[in-house]
This record gives structure tokens, sequence and C-alpha cells, in this order.
């Protein structure tokens, strides 16, 4: 029974509610893949392949249960030169699918960039709980963010678009919570977002103009704030810069696509269309396991992983992809609480950074496959195929209870 406790429930009930909802998410990826699986029983399957990717995720798991979180807070610069040195190995090795994102070990392949995810909030989780009574002064975000920027910046080139978002995104709320001003935080942001909707005139100009109100709203030297406000607006003409220079010609095709899917039926559209057909003929209820016409007769692509979603949502219906969404609320709730209950500084950071990113994978893929975001190479956490993916997310998940069960004494 103590060891029941130690490993599902931890010392708390809200992570065992947690790890049983990891572990029913884990059982409904294997279902799923089983009814679109030709042979699933074959040991070349996406279904045997994820099979045996559970069992190593989770002996890793158990292992990351028994290190105590100050070990991983010691040692996070080693584990962040490790991850990061390991993205540069693809480089050396002949491309897969013409990039620089795997290393092919034959059977199986792995994505140095997945792992670079949860260093960098390791990583950013050791800095931030080190320099507490610094987060007040705006220089404290320069550390956190050139380590995100640079880490992204890598993943880039390789090039992944979407690791390289999800690794960037989670070190604005990091440092939200760490105690950073919410306006410092904008002023991060708001560059960024000036220079997207430069693509498009209208949506640049209720940007300048909700960005006026916002720079009038926070207080301080007014023509500081004016003279900030035009530098963001004129940031806008690097867009060119990014769209011809920073995109590789696929990624600004996905923005296309994205925007006017239609322009390219048969080609470049092709997977969204058939996702959004394979969604819209589930109705409310679904065509019932394994018999999707669009999954089950092969014209939605990539189905086993970016667009499992619309697997689901074909054969289960309404209520089987709002019951996922549900699920995946859940366990950012659960871990949410499992952050405001840790006092101990890295350990609610890490908790908080992994949640964030955890809660990332999912909105951007439920978005990607509904046509509401661009197609950015984001599988379905602990339901798509794909053994980095996986057990990024067991180690993540690992590192969430080893915060939790090794906090210190007295706290609830």
């Amino acid at each position: 029974m103590s060891f029941f406790n130690n490993y599902i429930y931890g010392s708390n009930e809200y992570l065992g509610r947690l790890y049983l909802i990891v572990s029913s998410l884990i059982t409904f990826g294997l279902i799923t893949l089983f009814s679109i699986s030709t042979d699933p029983l074959s040991i070349n399957s996406s279904f045997m392949r994820q099979l045996i990717f559970i069992i190593f995720s989770l002996f890793i798991f158990l292992i990351l249960n028994q290190i105590n979180v100050k070990t991983i807070h010691d040692n996070s610069t080693l584990i962040y030169i490790f991850s990061f040195l390991l993205c540069f190995v693809p480089f050396f090795l002949a491309p897969v699918e013409n990039t620089y994102r795997w290393i092919d070990f034959g059977f199986f392949y792995i994505q140095p960039g997945e792992y670079l995810k949860c260093a960098t909030i390791i990583l950013i989780a050791k800095y931030l709980s080190n320099h507490q009574l610094e987060v007040k002064e705006g220089y404290i975000v320069i550390i956190p963010i050139l380590i995100a920027l640079i880490s992204s910046f890598l993943v880039l080139n390789q090039p992944d678009l979407g690791t390289a978002v999800i690794i960037f995104a989670p070190v604005l709320p990091m440092l939200l919570w760490a105690g950073v001003s919410g306006f410092t935080l904008f002023l991060l942001i708001a560059p960024v977002i000036t220079i997207i909707a430069a693509s498009n005139n209208m949506i640049f100009n209720i940007w300048g103009v909700l960005m006026f109100i916002i720079f009038l709203a926070f207080q301080g030297n007014l023509l500081k704030r004016i003279l900030i406000y035009f530098a963001n607006i004129f940031t806008g003409l690097l867009f060119p810069f990014f769209w011809n220079d920073f995109l590789n010609g696929y990624q600004r095709q996905r923005f296309i696509d994205f925007l006017n899917p239609d322009l390219d039926p048969m080609g470049s559209s092709y997977h969204i269309i058939q996702s959004i057909t394979a969604i819209g003929s589930g109705g409310l209820f679904g065509k019932g396991w394994g018999q999707g016409s669009q999954t089950q007769l092969k014209f939605l692509p990539v189905q086993e992983s970016d667009f499992i979603l619309s697997v689901i949502a074909e054969e289960f219906g309404f209520i089987g992809g709002i019951s996922l969404l549900i699920v995946y609320a859940l366990i950012v709730v659960f871990a949410i609480i499992a952050a405001i209950r840790n006092k101990d500084r890295f350990s609610s950071l890490l908790i908080y950074g992994i949640t964030f990113t955890f809660f990332l994978y999912f909105a951007v893929n439920m978005a990607m496959v509904m046509g509401l975001a661009p197609v950015v190479g984001v599988p379905l956490p602990l339901v798509s195929y794909g053994g980095s993916s996986l057990l990024v997310l067991m180690v993540a998940f690992g590192l969430l209870q080893s915060a939790h069960v090794h906090k210190p004494r007295g706290v609830i």
C-alpha cells in the first residue's frame, strides 16, 4: 500500500488523481492507434512501437520519482548543456525527411529538441529561484529570455517551428509566476505581436490602437511610454525580414494555407482540409471505434501523430473530443494546485513551467487540426504516436511528481 501511495498518489490526493488521468490518456491513445493500424500486432506498427515507448517511459518516470528535486536543481546547468549539445548531433548526420531534427537508431528515432524543452524549463526555474530578491528589477528577465531564445533559435534551424515556439513560450508565464510585473512582460511580447500583426493592415491598425490604450493605462513617465509605443510600431517594418529570411519556404506555405486553405486543396492544404472533414463527419457521437471513413480509408495523412484528434472526433464525435479537452483541463488544474501549494520556489516554478508547456501542447494541436492555427507539427500529448514526445512528457510529469513528493517538510 505504501508503494501505491508513494508512486501514484505521492503525498497528496491532487497528484493521485492527476496520474490516474495521465494513465487513462495513454491508454486511450493506444486504443486509438490500434483502431487505425493496418496490422496493429506487427512489431513495426505504430501501436506496438508506442507500447514499447510507454513501458520505457514509465520506467523513467519511476526513476525520477526517487530523485530529490534538489538534485535536479543542483545539476540543472549540466542537464541543459547536455540537452543543448545533443541538438547539434542531427546536423552531423544524414537528414531525416529533409530536416535535422532526428537521430536515427534504426528501430526508432529520438528528437533532441523535445528534451531541450524540459532542460530549458529546469534551468530557467533554477535561475529565477536563485534570484528571487531581484524579480522586481527589470534586468532579471534578461538571462531567462536569452536562455529561451538561444534554445529556440537552435531548434528553429533544424528546422522545427512548433518545438521552437513551445520551448520559448513558457518563459513569459514563468517570469510572471516569479513576480515580474505584467507591464515588463508586455514590453517583451509587444514587438513580437507587432511583427506578426504587420502581415495584415486591419490587424495591425487594431493592434496599434489596443497597444496605445495599454501603454496609457500603465503609470510612469508619459514621454517614455510614448517613445516605447512608437518604437514598437516601427518594429512592424521587420515583418518582411521575418517572412522572407526567418521562415523556411514550407513554413511560409503553412501560414498561407492557414489564411486561405482553398488555394491548394489537393496540395499543401490537403492535410487540414481532410482533418476538418474528418472532424465534421463525426457529428455528435461519432461513427464508432474503427469505423471512421476518412481515417480507415487513409484519406487523412499523419493520422497517428499530429492529426490523431481528427481520428478521435470522427470515431467518437463531439462528445469524445470535448471529453478529451475536459481531461486535459483537469490535468492543468491539478498541476497548478500542486504549484500553488508547493512553497519551495524552484519546485513551484518547475511545476508551473511544465504545466504551461503541457497546456501549449494540447492547445496548439487542437487549434491546428481544426484550422484555427497554422500546421506546426505539435503532437497531441500522451495520445499521439511518438516516442520522444511521450518520453519527454513522462519525464516532465516525473519531475512534477518529484517536486511535490520531495518538497520541504511542513508544506501541505
